[in-house]
């Protein structure tokens, strides 16, 4: 394993680039000077240009990694299932082969995993999918990777939210609610896909050991003060 990551020159991998997350994500890995290159593995073929990018098509079943070489995995997988109207999905029959797929990207020696999941994830749970989300959580957990970092977002918004239709209002009504109902609304309001990718690449750079969860709250609270930022600098 890793005794450390280096901060700059990093190579990264990114699966589920199709879903939204992952589109946003990839855009943002061009972009960032800390990369030196982005390894897509993907199941279906895609155009990408970008000199830094290269493409990797391969079944989950068969994925592999080059030992050692890989800095920041991001598993994006199934981003946009939890948005009715989703333009990408994994396969269920795929997710099967997501316990060897951890082991090999810890078998090469991957430094970081940033694995996106979801609020209602739970080895327990009773719907398939929130089942099975929960046990990939678990065994990501387990893994001896450097640094884990899983997210938990509630539902995912595609597109970015307006910041000018009724947002004002839409938050102190929501405060509100949250006063009488325990914080469930704060849990369950949904947030951009936009901005959950920003998070997975902020977090990246910090290079904090071991293993992280942001919930859904976590993630609420940067997206009100990464908005804030984003409005001033205009």
């Amino acid at each position: 394993m890793k005794p450390e990551i280096v901060k700059d020159d990093k190579i990264a991998a990114l699966i589920g680039y199709q879903g939204f997350v992952g589109q946003h994500l990839f855009k943002l890995l061009a972009e960032h000077s800390a990369y030196k290159k982005i390894l897509l593995l993907v199941d279906k073929k895609v155009k990408v240009e970008d000199p830094k990018t290269e493409v990797i098509v391969s079944a989950i079943e068969n994925l592999s990694f080059n030992r050692g070489k890989i800095d920041d995995l991001f598993i994006c997988y199934d981003a946009s299932f939890f948005n009715s109207g989703g333009k990408y999905t994994i396969p269920r029959s795929s997710y099967r082969h997501f316990p060897q797929m951890i082991q090999r990207a810890a078998d090469s020696q991957v430094g970081q995993v940033l694995l996106l999941s979801n609020r209602r994830a739970d080895p327990d749970a009773l719907r398939t999918i929130n089942r099975v989300r929960g046990l990939i959580e678990h065994l990501v957990r387990k893994m001896p990777f450097w640094s884990t970092h899983i997210f938990r977002p509630s539902l995912l918004i595609g597109e970015d939210l307006n910041q000018e239709w009724g947002k004002e209002v839409a938050d102190k009504m929501g405060a509100k609610i949250d006063q009488y109902t325990g914080g469930w609304l704060r849990k369950n309001k949904p947030i951009e896909a936009s901005l959950v990718a920003r998070a997975m690449l902020e977090v990246a750079q910090k290079l904090n050991k071991g293993v992280h969860v942001y919930n859904s709250e976590w993630l609420q609270d940067y997206a009100i003060v990464t908005r804030k930022t984003d409005i001033q600098k205009k």
